[in-house]
């Protein structure tokens, strides 16, 4: 769905529209990879608040900590799986999941199983759109429990956020802090984020640094092809690019 329908060179400085426009054949990656590290990181969590949750049952409440954060997550699972676009009705079981989420979070606030809500409450704000909301909920959680933030790399959430507020600085700072904690392909996947929020705040010097990278980085990929095509459009050759 390319807008380059030649290959003419283009003066630095499109517009933010032109530039979000041209990342939609990655939009679907990206989404799934956000699901994908939800999903992932939830696996791992249970273990965690289970492990957790065995010392701390000597409160009593332990247990039915694990008991609600089960049911928000089930509910929150079920929501995702069954979402196909944004409907009236999509959005509707978004805003129960979170009121799930939301209640374990308030009532274990200092629990490992009232964190994990929170990093999932998150996940749904972003969904629905409340970027600012889904920003205070990652980095009051950060205060918390700023050890499960980084072992979940929630920044990467935040750093969405940010960009979806137009916040391209503490986009930039966000995707950085993602990209330290980031493995395998997550690494590619944040560069062109950074490339893409550096071009987006107008640092078109440090954006053609950064696909450069990709192009050489990541030969053969999705990523090298998109670094490619963006050089072309910022009027970089092949042969400078290189």
């Amino acid at each position: 769905m390319s807008y380059i329908k030649k290959r003419v060179p283009r003066k630095p400085g499109m517009t933010p529209q032109e530039i979000i426009a041209d990342q939609k054949t990655l939009a679907n990656w990206f989404n799934a990879n956000v699901n994908l590290i939800v999903y992932t990181s939830g696996t791992i969590l249970f273990v965690v608040v289970i492990t957790l949750g065995i010392i701390w049952m000597k409160s009593g409440k332990g247990e039915a900590a694990n008991s609600a954060l089960s049911s928000a997550m089930v509910m929150y699972q079920n929501t995702v799986a069954e979402l196909k676009d944004d409907t009236d009705v999509g959005k509707e079981k978004l805003e129960l999941a979170l009121k799930s989420l939301s209640e374990v979070a308030s009532e274990y606030a200092s629990a490992q199983q009232g964190h994990t809500a929170s990093l999932f409450k998150a996940n749904v704000l972003f969904r629905l759109e409340r970027y600012q909301e889904a920003v205070a909920t990652i980095e009051e959680l950060e205060a918390k429990n700023r050890e499960l933030v980084s072992e979940i790399n929630a920044y990467y959430l935040l750093a969405r956020s940010y960009e979806a507020m137009e916040d391209y600085k503490m986009a930039i700072e966000s995707y950085q802090l993602a990209k330290g904690r980031a493995r395998g392909d997550m690494n590619a996947v944040i560069d062109i984020d950074l490339a893409r929020n550096n071009e987006l705040a107008g640092d078109m010097k440090n954006a053609i640094s950064i696909y450069r990278e990709i192009l050489s980085g990541y030969p053969d990929t999705v990523f090298a092809t998109r670094a490619e095509k963006k050089l072309a459009t910022l009027g970089i050759t092949d042969q400078e690019s290189l």
